[in-house]
């Protein structure tokens, strides 16, 4: 069936973030917690800490 299946790079990424979060307990982070100047998710890593 046409447009269900998306054989772009998109869809791979796609792919890969579900099954890590799905199947490993990853937790999907969000571009606002993203520090560009350190390049860091400060959220999830103070939240490590």
């Amino acid at each position: 069936m046409p447009g269900l299946t998306n054989t772009k790079e998109s869809g791979l990424e796609a792919l890969i973030v579900k099954w890590l979060v799905e199947q490993n307990g990853y937790e999907e982070g969000t571009n606002a917690d993203y520090n560009k100047e350190y390049a860091i998710d400060e959220t999830r890593l103070f939240r490590f800490l």
